[in-house]
């Protein structure tokens, strides 16, 4: 099949460091996280500070401080393992190249798999090809724009299979991004243009931030240290919290991803 356009992050069109990266940042994380827990305990007592609020708001930090580096770090993985092309016949396809890696159990088992990517990553590289792990772009659905990525709800199907509704991720700052772009707004459907579908996920997202905040009051009240409320609703209300918590993440991924 004649490849007429090709999209890649500009490391995967050179040479991939795709599994390097992974590797390494995922143990530097870890490393520094260590670090500044072993080195925040050991400033707090040094200090005198009251243990209990000082390891609570060290954990609070240096674990946010993780979820961010860590989310970054996933961010640009997925830029480099996702490649759309553009054949013959005017067909549009995408392809998440983890997913032609199988990873392992542990640590060395997700390494074995992100190197196995690299490889996969930089025959890409050289010369760009289609594989049955490919779908292809039926429909496009909606378009996201988020700060740093773009989310894509779509009809894609594998080749002889029918289609499904999934949704895939554009990181900004590809070559040529703004081209693909044209090629997926060409592939909107009249239907969705004309009459969008109603959104509702922003009053399922106040809904469930409300039920959060009440769960979360009860619980407070009811602890045996305000003691304001029966201690006896205290875990019930904790594990409403949750559900409530989960809800609310659920729904306001959803309204990121414009599912």
């Amino acid at each position: 099949m004649e490849m007429k356009k090709v999209w890649t992050s500009q490391e995967t069109g050179e040479k991939s460091r795709y599994g390097y990266r992974a590797v390494g940042g995922t143990l530097g994380i870890v490393l520094l996280m260590t670090v500044l827990l072993l080195g925040g305990t050991f400033l707090s007592l040094s200090m005198g500070l009251p243990q209990e609020w000082s390891s609570m708001l060290l954990v609070v930090l240096v674990s946010g401080l993780g979820i961010a580096l860590a989310v970054r770090l996933g961010r640009r993985g997925l830029q480099d393992a996702t490649i759309f092309f553009l054949t013959e016949g005017d067909r549009l396809w995408v392809m998440d190249v983890r997913d032609l890696s199988k990873y392992g159990r542990g640590f060395w088992g997700f390494a074995a798999g992100t190197m196995k990517t690299q490889s996969f990553l930089r025959a890409q590289g050289k010369k760009p090809f289609l594989t049955n792990r490919a779908e292809e772009i039926r429909k496009v659905l909606n378009i996201k724009e988020n700060r740093s990525h773009y989310a894509i709800r779509c009809q894609s199907c594998y080749p002889d299979r029918p289609a499904v509704r999934r949704t895939y991720f554009l990181v900004k700052g590809i070559p040529d991004e703004e081209m693909l772009l044209q090629e997926l707004e060409r592939r909107k459907t009249w239907e969705n243009v004309l009459e969008p579908a109603d959104n509702r996920k922003p009053l399922y997202i106040l809904l469930s931030g409300l039920s959060l905040a009440a769960c979360v009051s009860l619980c407070v009240l009811s602890h045996p240290a305000v003691a304001k409320l029966p201690g006896e609703i205290y875990f019930p209300c904790m594990g409403a919290s949750l559900i409530a918590f989960y809800f609310l993440l659920y729904f306001m991924i959803r309204q990121r991803r414009g599912e």
